[in-house]
């Protein structure tokens, strides 16, 4: 008797067990099911022409294998300077796949010095350190550059940058052409504001229709891994 009770306590066991198992992976399909739905749902409520803007035609990255995130801002502008805080974050959590690009922008007398300052920093490799600094130099301390030279001082007061390196390359050709180009993408990806986000070149995202910045910043991810499996990445 007790041998049958073993045998047939095994048994119920391991049918325990199967109807265990089977009930997990009913669970984690119900899960993958739901999240797909989720996924579906949230890209239904994203609508052409109100809640993005299609841009035609599209403007070419010239990157095959990143999707391009252009950030175009004014060191001037203080709802770039608002903006900071939460692009930061966004910016530092990309895939590798991801590639944000900021573009300062001259809509206004003066900020093409900003704008220099920016390429400047950039291709001495000091950017991440200065960027926010500059901002806060602008928005909080209330400092007002007017001419390069003033920049150049500024950012050899407090990053020790050699004055006469940052006037050399702020005034050489390689910067113009920077500026340039980034005029050029502006009215290419019909820039009329900042800080706006274009996607790959093909979608800019209307933060007034999506109601907030984290609302934005969600649907610029979305349409980046939408570019990324376009593009098979």
């Amino acid at each position: 008797m007790n041998l049958k009770r073993k045998i047939q306590s095994k048994a119920f066991q391991q049918i325990y067990r199967e109807l265990y198992m089977k009930k997990i992976v009913l669970l984690l399909l119900t899960l993958c099911i739901f999240n797909a739905s989720a996924q579906d749902s949230n890209a239904k409520n994203y609508t052409a022409g109100r809640h993005y803007t299609v841009i035609d035609p599209a403007f070419e990255t010239d990157n095959n294998e990143q999707v391009i995130v252009y950030e175009f801002f004014g060191y001037m502008c203080p709802h770039c300077s608002s903006f900071q805080p939460y692009i930061k974050p966004w910016h530092e959590k990309l895939p590798k796949n991801v590639k944000l690009v900021r573009v300062p922008v001259v809509f206004q007398p003066g900020w093409d010095v900003l704008a220099k300052a920016y390429y400047t920093a950039e291709t001495m490799g000091i950017i991440e350190k200065t960027h926010q600094p500059l901002f806060d130099a602008i928005h909080k301390q209330r400092k007002n550059f007017r001419t390069i030279e003033s920049l150049a001082s500024w950012f050899e007061d407090n990053f020790s940058v050699d004055k006469e390196a940052f006037l050399s390359t702020a005034n050489s050709f390689m910067i113009d052409s920077k500026v340039r180009q980034s005029n050029n993408m502006m009215r290419k990806m019909q820039i009329t504001s900042t800080p706006t986000i274009i996607i790959n070149g093909k979608y800019k995202p209307n933060v007034k229709a999506l109601g907030s910045i984290p609302a934005l910043l969600d649907m610029a991810t979305y349409l980046s891994n939408l570019e990324a499996k376009s593009m098979g990445l």
